[in-house]
């Protein structure tokens, strides 16, 4: 909060004496001449007045009053050297004078010599202690210099010498804000603007404290009248945007700081409050721009280096959110919880062990945060270390109970060591949590009450592959006497309609129609009450629609030895996965592509499939024949077996009762469970896991021996 602008001695309020300087006879001459020289000075005919000044100057040239006064234009004139000397020079000849001081005072204060204008206005006070303004511009420099009591003791000499000096009470009352009396600061503020109702800087300091005390519409009141008074008050602009902000008017909020960087673009706290309005729209590339902008103009900004890593962090521009935190002190407190996210960054990039130490100087600071727990244990979860991992987040728990990303990650630890009774029910903590948005619907959720007919509405939740997954509970439904309306994404909509026990499917997007029950899909395990023992195994049960089997009749399929499809990357838009590094590069897959008696089919969709320029003539690219899963599932029924990381295609293939081989991650997703190659959800399936943190060189040499077996095995016969 900047304090109001000076307020000097622009010119004496009175005519100097006989005896300012000059012999006595020519007093009458120099008097008549210096009352001439003021009023062109009144007047504004400022090179006339200096003209008859110096005509004085010529007479007595220790006539002080025209030397202070000539600076006075002089400075007005935006001259300040020139003017500083011609102060100088008159309190040389009369160092008696008040006016003299304050004024020099002003204007060294204006140029950054504060502790020379301090002289000066102290000297002023020693010659007449009741010279309001000058208390005033004291007690700025105090509150400049973090003096606050000091600065309160001059704004409040000042408004006792002049009560209706507005700016006394309005910088009292910044003052006082400051020190955190903010009853009192409003009061002060309240009374510049009755004293003075045009003065915009007290009905902005008002808005300010305000705004402070959360009430946020009287703020709004202010400074819309302080920027009615004065439109190019940049900083109203910016604050009354903070208070739309808080209002949750987010367009309104970005005009505001749009506005105030328009009038000012130097004001770094305007681009970081623009930066932050536009990473709630998230807009994070335009909100990374403006806190980028902001430290530019101020690097000493923490509060903007903060968000700036949060939002690369947002970004998946995790290394650059790892240089942006590690350049805010460990020292500011205020920012603690930067090491904390610095370490989630450091995670994202595989950095284990630097991840765990920036999250315990998190801890070392503040021990009692249960964020920091929290992450301290997805940072053991992403190292498969689950017992650390779940002594943090109960920890966690210990600390803040209502947590819920700790009730879902204990979730995920009970439901991949099989305790599904305890798993499903912290799963369904999953929606408190991003990037999740549970659905407001006023039906009610399915728990598993009987439904005697009743349509029910089953809903795609995350990702392709758990929609696959999980599609296998529809004749479940409808044997418990549902009518199934199933809600998919819209490359599953044409396989899903062939999706046994569904009466009706619906893109997501698309007009729903009348139901009166809903369950996400998700949520069946646990309405159907499902257990390791218990889980719904069956396969096939995915149906290849016709039109995508003619379409991939016309494909060139081996007649000889294995066809094997392949994957090697998932989706990298796929938020959920976070710290599971799932994904490879086809070249690792180099020793497997020259394993004899084996034809390799590419079922890899997206950016991704650009590898394949690495593997020319090894591999048949299917991806131009595929515009949705019902193409990919007809390719994957004319497969011997598919082998892919972790992504949508294992659970089509699985679902298609094709034999799958997975590439499991160290820390594997809880539907893979621990320390088994079989999977119980799809009995035609083989998991393959990594032995420790991306080694996948492990994995795939097992890989590339099973399926060396596995040709000599079908060996070169021909197919009918």
């Amino acid at each position: 909060m900047k304090p109001q602008e000076l307020i000097g001695n622009n010119a004496p309020g009175w005519l100097p004496s006989p005896e300012a300087g000059g012999e006595p006879g020519q007093t009458l001459s120099v008097e008549v001449l210096f009352a001439k020289a003021f009023r062109l000075q009144q007047d504004g005919r400022l090179a006339e007045a200096v003209h008859a000044y110096e005509q004085i100057l010529k007479i007595d040239p220790r006539h002080a009053d025209s030397l202070h006064l000539m600076g006075m234009i002089a400075w007005k004139a935006g001259r300040p050297e020139p003017a500083i000397q011609l102060i100088v020079r008159a309190i040389t000849i009369n160092g008696q004078v008040a006016a003299y001081y304050s004024n020099l005072g002003t204007i060294l204060q204006a140029q950054g010599k504060l502790e020379q204008a301090g002289a000066c206005y102290r000297c002023a006070l020693a010659l007449d202690p009741a010279l309001a303004e000058v208390h005033l511009n004291l007690g700025l420099l105090e509150q400049i210099g973090g003096h606050l009591e000091l600065a309160i003791t001059e704004f409040q000499r000042a408004a006792e010498l002049k009560p209706a000096l507005a700016e006394a009470w309005s910088n009292l009352g910044n003052a006082l804000q400051t020190e955190g009396h903010l009853a009192e600061a409003e009061q002060h503020f309240q009374r510049a603007v009755e004293l003075k109702p045009t003065f915009a800087e007290a009905h902005y300091n008002l808005g300010n404290v305000l705004q402070e005390t959360n009430r946020l519409a009287e703020a709004a009141d202010a400074y819309v009248s302080a920027l009615a008074l004065r439109p190019s008050l940049a900083q109203a602009w910016s604050n009354l945007g903070n208070v739309r902000q808080k209002q949750e008017r987010l367009e309104d909020a970005v005009a505001c700081q749009r506005r105030a960087l328009e009038l000012d673009p130097l004001i770094a706290d305007a681009h970081y409050n623009l930066g932050n309005v536009l990473a709630l729209q998230h807009k994070d590339e335009e909100a990374a721009a403006a806190f980028e902008q902001s430290l530019r103009l101020n690097p000493q900004l923490t509060k903007a280096r903060n968000n700036l890593g949060n939002v690369y962090r947002t970004l998946e521009r995790p290394a650059e959110a790892v240089m942006q935190f590690a350049q805010i002190p460990k020292a500011d407190t205020e920012f603690s919880g930067a090491y904390n996210n610095m370490g989630l960054a450091l995670l994202s990039l595989g950095r284990h062990a630097e991840a765990e130490g920036a999250i315990r100087e998190t801890l070392a600071m503040e021990p009692e945060l249960a964020e920091a727990w929290c992450n301290l244990g997805v940072v053991f979860h992403a190292q498969n270390r689950l017992d650390e991992a779940m002594r943090c987040y109960r920890k966690a728990q210990e600390l803040k109970p209502a947590l819920s990303k700790v009730r879902m990650n204990v979730g995920l630890i009970e439901l991949v060591q099989g305790d599904f009774d305890a798993g499903w029910k912290h799963y369904e903590w999953r929606w408190e949590n991003a990037p999740m948005i549970k659905r407001g619907f006023s039906q009610p959720q399915w728990e598993g009450e009987p439904l005697h007919g009743a349509r029910i509405l089953l809903h795609a939740e995350q990702g392709y592959g758990d929609t696959l997954q999980f599609c296998r509970y529809a004749p479940m439904v409808q044997a418990a006497g549902g009518t199934v309306i199933l809600e998919v994404q819209e490359r599953l909509v044409r396989l899903m309609k062939g999706c046994e026990g569904v009466a009706e499917v619906v893109k997501i997007g698309d007009p729903l129609p009348a139901f009166d029950w809903h369950c996400p899909l998700l949520s069946l395990p646990a309405a159907f009450d499902t257990r390791l023992e218990t889980v719904p195994s069956q396969t096939p049960y995915l149906r290849v629609p016709e039109g995508s089997r003619k379409k991939m009749a016309g494909v060139d399929w081996a007649a000889e030895g294995l066809r094997v499809g392949l994957v090697w990357a998932g989706n990298p838009t796929f938020k959920n996965d976070e710290f599971r590094f799932r994904s490879m590069e086809l070249r690792e897959f180099g020793r497997v592509l020259g394993v004899e008696g084996v034809k390799f089919y590419s079922l890899q969709m997206g950016p991704e499939t650009r590898q394949l320029v690495e593997a020319p003539g090894a591999i048949v690219d299917l991806a131009p024949l595929t515009e949705d899963m019902a193409d990919t599932a007809a390719a994957v029924e004319r497969l011997d077996l598919v082998i892919s990381v972790d992504t949508s295609v294992v659970h089509l293939a699985g679902g298609l009762g094709v034999e799958t081989w997975v590439l499991i991650p160290n820390c594997p997703d809880w539907r893979w469970l621990l320390d088994r190659e079989d999977c119980p959800w799809y009995p035609g399936m083989r998991l393959f896991r990594q032995p420790a943190p991306g080694a996948w060189g492990a994995v795939v040499e097992r890989i590339r021996t099973a399926l060396k077996e596995r040709a000599m095995e079908r060996g070169n016969l021909r197919r009918g």
